[in-house]
């Protein structure tokens, strides 16, 4: 009876059953900088088509903005981080996708060949819709 059930528990596990182990890809370009105020952007390329990029930038209120275009206090309250990027790659159907993407303190906004228009539009007048309420008069 115990052999019964041990060889019933290695007929489930099977390695016809098991995921093979995924292909490690090589990057073939890399590029990455980082700004002293936090500001970035890094890009990466890889062996089969894939990519990604992506830019941040730190947006900080003009009271802070010296004349001479320094900041005068890195750790400003008033700081604010606008990201952008792109990323592409295959999926398992073969099809190229490509998402790109806003986020600032309004909110994300993707773009995409695997997202929906309707998700896009909405997502665009949601922040829209916060930076007209946001705006000084």
């Amino acid at each position: 009876m115990y052999a019964l059930l041990v060889l019933l528990a290695l007929s489930c596990c099977s390695s016809s059953g098991l995921a093979k182990p995924q292909e490690l890809i090589p990057i073939i370009q890399s590029m990455a900088e980082q700004k002293n105020d936090g500001s970035y952007f890094f890009a990466y390329e890889g062996a089969d088509g894939s990519y990604r990029e992506e830019v941040g930038i730190v947006r900080r209120s003009s009271n802070n903005i010296l004349s001479d275009g320094n900041v005068e206090d890195a750790e400003d309250a008033d700081a604010e981080l606008e990201v952008s990027g792109i990323y592409r790659y295959t999926d398992s159907q073969g099809e190229r996708v490509e998402v790109s993407y806003k986020a600032d303190k309004n909110g994300f906004v993707p773009l995409g060949t695997n997202i929906p228009r309707q998700i896009t539009e909405t997502a665009r007048n949601a922040v829209e819709a916060l930076e007209v309420r946001v705006k000084p008069s």
